[in-house]
């Protein structure tokens, strides 16, 4: 028995071993003024191997299991770039990094292939006249491979999103005290269909359609307290809040033909459905109750089949969004926290 496990260790390891290939990496970083004094951390496989200062260059030697795919990610502050690509045997990994637009940045210019459905962005900023903080943090999910194969291959998907954020203000002055909350989430369901058009000489039709809701709650209340020399403190609140629910259904059918396997040529006309229903819930008295059914709309574009098929299934992915506003001069603590998520799944068809 102890034969038996003694050679399956040995097969693992021959096999492993036989995987690894010997990789460069290497690594550039653009010259820019923006955040020139700042260093670009560059990590591989989540192991650190340099940092980058404006202009520079490194070169990074490692021995790789080919089949797995390689984790870039670069780092300077709060501000982060992630990719993730399969190794081209025997070529070398060319990625450019750098603030590119005053916004850190990574390319993989040559050496790899990018896995879809991957990379991550995260970043901050600081707005030096009101002294407002900014961070956001967007990750592709791996839905949007179905995504992305509706739009090559066409067929029938279905989409989520859910949208979600809590508002906080503040401001204590002389004479007036003042605080308030707010908050807002939203849900969307979508059934999409998509007909690509088959690659044929002459004029070719394709059609999409879509039909779905979106519900979103929304709600905010505050509470203000006036001092006046001589008089007792006056103390007021208020408090609302809104329910939506709308329906969205569409159809668009194209017509035109293929210039190149991969170049279209035509117009899409396009027919949208959107009804609401509003209800209004105000601190005190009748809930308002409203209906729109005359939300029709009609549109004419040149765009190929692919581009107005991706205005429908927006890019799969988590998005966390932070903002804060210092209480500067006369402006009140503000804060705002949003998180949201698109995903996708197949229907089954």
């Amino acid at each position: 028995m102890k034969k038996i496990s003694v050679f399956s260790v040995m097969i693992f390891l021959f096999f492993s071993l036989f995987a690894q290939e010997e990789v460069t990496f290497n690594f550039t970083r653009k010259k820019a003024v923006i955040s020139s004094a700042s260093k670009i951390a560059v990590f591989v496989n989540g192991t650190e191997i340099t940092k980058l200062k404006n202009g520079g260059s490194y070169t990074y030697k490692t021995s790789l299991d080919a089949s797995q795919p390689v984790t870039v990610l670069v780092k300077s502050g709060l501000s982060k770039r992630e990719i993730v690509f399969n190794l081209i045997p025997g070529i070398e990994c060319n990625i450019e990094t750098g603030f590119f637009g005053g916004m850190l940045d990574i390319n993989l210019l040559s050496g790899g292939k990018l896995v879809p459905a991957t990379g991550m962005t995260a970043g901050a900023r600081v707005n030096k006249k009101d002294l407002s903080v900014s961070y956001t943090m967007t990750k592709t999910l791996n839905s949007d491979t179905i995504r992305q194969q509706w739009l090559a291959k066409g067929g029938n998907i279905i989409g989520m999103s859910y949208i979600g954020g809590l508002t906080f203000l503040s401001m204590n002055k002389p004479g007036i005290k003042m605080t308030g909350f707010g908050g807002q989430f939203a849900m969307t369901g979508t059934y999409l269909k998509f007909k690509v058009p088959e690659y044929k000489p002459g004029i070719r039709t394709w059609n999409s359609g879509v039909l779905g809701y979106t519900m979103m709650d929304q709600f905010f209340g505050s509470k203000t307290t006036v001092d006046i020399p001589g008089m007792e403190p006056i103390t007021s609140s208020s408090f609302s809040a809104n329910i939506m629910l709308s329906l969205n259904g569409g159809y668009t059918f194209g017509l035109g033909k293929f210039k190149t396997e991969t170049k279209w040529k035509g117009a899409a006309f396009e027919l949208t459905y959107r009804p609401s229903l509003v209800m209004s819930i105000p601190e005190s008295g009748e809930m308002d109750v409203s209906f729109n059914a005359t939300g029709f709309g009609f549109d004419i574009n040149f765009n190929s089949f692919t581009s107005n098929a991706a205005k429908l299934a927006p890019k799969a992915q988590s998005k966390l969004t932070l903002f804060i506003l210092p209480p500067v001069k006369d402006m009140p603590l503000y804060v705002n926290v949003g998180y949201g998520l698109t995903f996708y799944r197949k229907t089954g068809r």
